[in-house]
């Protein structure tokens, strides 16, 4: 009787990792894959974008797409840099615009500006002691 019991036991713990290692449900690959595409679209790698893009809805990539227009930046841009007072999480999101219009200059300047905020804050230094030396360092939204 205790052999079957922790026989029973030993299968239910192995099924439970196996799924925590190897994600069973539909939703959680889908979520990953869309990941792994905005990480690579971010980085500019279009041919491994474009492999993953067939795993994933046409809606979630035109929402993106329509999302990041050069016009939608800049929107998003000016309705934070009107604010009379930043926030370090204002300055972070400024440098991700800044970064995604391709002024790398004007993105490291509002990461400074957060850095002189939150000195002590984790993200944001580690963003600002490596934006200057790593060319494939993206910036992620908030």
């Amino acid at each position: 009787m205790k052999k079957i019991f922790f026989t029973s036991l030993l299968i239910w713990i192995l099924l439970i990792n196996i799924g925590k290692i190897w994600p069973l449900s539909k939703g959680e690959r889908y979520y990953q894959n869309l990941q792994k595409w905005y990480l690579q679209v971010n980085k500019g790698n279009w041919e491994k974008a474009k492999i993953i893009e067939n795993k994933l809805k046409k809606e979630d990539i035109q929402n993106f797409i329509k999302e990041n227009k050069e016009e939608e930046l800049r929107k998003k841009l000016n309705q934070i840099i009107i604010k009379k007072t930043k926030t370090t999480d204002d300055w972070m999101e400024i440098a991700v615009l800044f970064y995604r219009l391709n002024n790398k200059n004007k993105a490291y300047e509002a990461i400074e500006s957060a850095h002189r905020l939150d000195p002590i804050r984790e993200d944001v230094n580690k963003i600002f002691f490596t934006f200057g030396f790593d060319p494939q360092l993206t910036l992620q939204p908030l």
